[in-house]
């Protein structure tokens, strides 16, 4: 049977995607990785990652990577004193939030624990509605991403992006055919036990649950 190794960030969109892949596949043969890389909101993602991984019995892997971005410029770094924007999901305010590289460090993790566990493919969450403003969730940078990888493992890892022409309202309704614990997951960028409900990822997130016509089942600060 294919392996496949998964982000799991603990958010909405790599916890459908993870059940995806197992309705498609039995629970042993998927394989989540949470990264650490020094964000705020770095111990609430965790939190969530962890509950999701429990919820389908998934053992999940921590990789800290901390150090690799300590050099990194980003609104969404500890390190960064720049507050978290406080704005719809839109270029001007969320440009702030990118983190450079960020993707393409962590499939390179990711595809060097697929080939070492004789995985098939590794598998990202990035959708559209990322697409204008991170560089590296776009289908170009996807399309080049997956033939770096072949060619690093010698045609043995693949890329998987299923949600490339998705957006997040989409991956929602996706996810509620599915019966994702969506009160297990995390978007918000803050750091802090409420989900802040004014950054840009969660009115992302509520917007998309307005979308398909149901309440989020998160509590919120605001």
């Amino acid at each position: 049977m294919p392996k496949i190794v998964v982000g799991l960030s603990g958010g909405i969109d790599s916890t459908v995607l993870c059940s995806m892949l197992l309705a498609e596949r039995k629970r042993s043969l998927v394989f989540p990785v949470f990264f650490h890389y020094g964000s705020k909101h770095g111990r609430w993602e965790e939190e969530a990652a962890r509950k999701v991984a429990k919820y389908y019995s998934l053992k999940l892997t921590l990789i800290d990577l901390r150090a690799a971005f300590s050099r990194t410029t980003s609104a969404l770094l500890l390190a960064d004193k720049r507050p978290i924007p406080k704005a719809n999901y839109d270029k001007e305010s969320m440009e702030q939030t990118l983190v450079p590289g960020r993707n393409l460090i962590f499939a390179s993790f990711l595809a060097a624990i697929a080939e070492s566990l004789q995985a098939e493919a590794i598998a990202l969450a990035t959708h559209t509605g990322d697409h204008y403003l991170y560089p590296d969730c776009r289908p170009a940078f996807n399309a080049a991403l997956a033939c770096t990888i072949m060619e690093s493992s010698d045609g043995k890892v693949r890329l998987l992006t299923p949600f490339d022409t998705m957006d997040k309202a989409a991956i929602v309704a996706q996810g509620i055919r599915l019966g994702v614990p969506f009160s297990l997951t995390r978007s918000c960028y803050e750091n802090q036990l409420l989900s802040c409900g004014a950054c840009g990822t969660c009115r992302e997130r509520l917007a998309a649950f307005a979308a398909n016509g149901i309440p989020d089942q998160l509590s919120y600060a605001r």
